[in-house]
Order: structure tokens, then sequence, then C-alpha cells
């Protein structure tokens, strides 16, 4: 029996049976439920749908974590490469070299020379100044700056828990819906996988968790993750 599994992402362009049906036909081994988008209505449709169509095929639940995101944007930004970008907290913004993003913490951690990583790496920046709530950036690679895409602020550590309010809600929810997997994003070390671990088991569930790395620190500790884990993701863009 091959041990390689064929994992999919269940969204909007999945949600019919006969989609469902031609995926599980082709040799879909577990489905992923990405629970940085959609409702919980919407996940808990899907449970239901691959269970009704194959009762063999494994469900994973990948948290959303501690998610740094583009703000809302007046329009689609077009970012040449050399051209410069202001990151802002303020939820305004009055121009199309400005994008706000949902970081609340001191940008003072975030030092001149950081590297910026955005949309899973499609678009790079580096920090070339900062400011009071905002960062200046110089645009190293270039693309279209959509809103609700993720950050990535390379090799600095920033103060946040293991698990956020949104996560701890969306946990139990897998914990009732009995989902087989589940994926913790921006695992930095050991504790941060023991601490789901100690929820579900504190809930009587019995799962894998699973830990997405995604920054250097979960690098630089790696092969105490690697101990505490059931298996490992490693997030492609970052």
């Amino acid at each position: 029996m091959p041990k390689t599994k064929i994992i999919a992402t269940l969204g909007p362009a999945t949600d019919s049976t006969l989609i469902l049906k031609k995926m599980i036909s082709s040799g879909l081994d577990v489905v992923r439920l990405n629970f940085s988008h959609g409702t919980p209505q919407e996940q808990l449709r899907r449970i239901k749908l691959i269970r009704s169509l194959n009762k063999n095929i494994k469900i994973m639940q990948d948290l959303e974590g501690y998610r740094i995101r583009i703000g809302k944007l007046k329009k689609e930004i077009l970012l040449h490469k050399n051209s410069y970008l202001y990151l802002t907290q303020e939820e305004i913004i009055e121009s199309e070299e400005e994008a706000p993003f949902d970081y609340k913490g001191p940008l003072k951690l975030i030092k001149v020379g950081t590297l910026i990583c955005v949309d899973d790496g499609k678009i790079l920046l580096k920090v070339i100044a900062g400011e009071k709530n905002r960062l200046k950036t110089k645009v190293l690679a270039g693309g279209i700056l959509k809103e609700r895409k993720g950050i990535n602020i390379l090799d600095i550590n920033l103060p946040f828990d293991a698990l956020t309010d949104k996560d701890k809600i969306d946990l139990n929810f897998g914990i009732k819906h009995n989902v087989d997997y589940v994926a913790q994003s921006f695992v930095r070390n050991a504790r941060d996988i023991l601490l789901i671990k100690t929820i579900i088991k504190n809930k009587r569930a019995n799962y894998k968790v699973f830990a997405k790395i995604e920054n250097k620190e979960a690098l630089r500790n790696i092969d105490e993750i690697v101990r505490e884990s059931d298996g490992i993701i490693v997030a492609r863009g970052d």
C-alpha cells in the first residue's frame, strides 16, 4: 500500500457532490478545511458532504493562527520593483502608496532592513524607515497587492499567543465534529504544540496534530517541534 497521500483543500469551487465524487475517484485521501476563510456553517456543510460520500476520507482542520493581513483597500495596487509602499496601522488610507495592515503591536520591533513577504511570497518588501504608526518599505519583488492577503515579517519574533481566540473557537468546532487531524499555523516551538495537545486531551478528543513551519523561529526549533508533532507541513510560499 502506498504511503504517499493526496490532500486537497476544499472551498467554494469544490462545494458540489459531482466535483467531490470526481476528486475521490481520482485518488483523494484527505480533505483540508482552511479556517482562515469561510464560516463554520460552510465548513460543516463540507464535513457532512464528504462523509456522506466516503467515510474513509480523512478530514484535516487547518487553524488560521496569528496571521497579519493587508487591510481593506479602495482598489488593488500594482506595485512595481523599486517603488515604495507605506504599511500603515491606520484603517483609512489616502493614496496608492499606502496600504493598511492589521498588526497592532509596536512597530519599533520591526527594524530597518527587515524583509516582509506578502501573498505567500509573491510580493517582497524591505523596510527602509519606521514611523509612529507606519513602515516605509521598498518593493523588491512587485505584483498586484490585494486586500486580506497574508503578511510574513521575516526574522522578527513578534509577541503573540500560540492560539488566538478564533483558533480556540474553531478548535472546539473541530473537536465537536470529530475531525481527524488539526494543523496548527505559525508554530514556533514545542510549547505551541503541547498547548493544543493539552486542549485536545482535556476535551477527550483523539486526533493527530500537525505543525505548520512558516517562519525561521520554527526552523531553529525544528527538532523539538518534530518530537511533539504527529506530522509537519511546510508552507510553500513563506
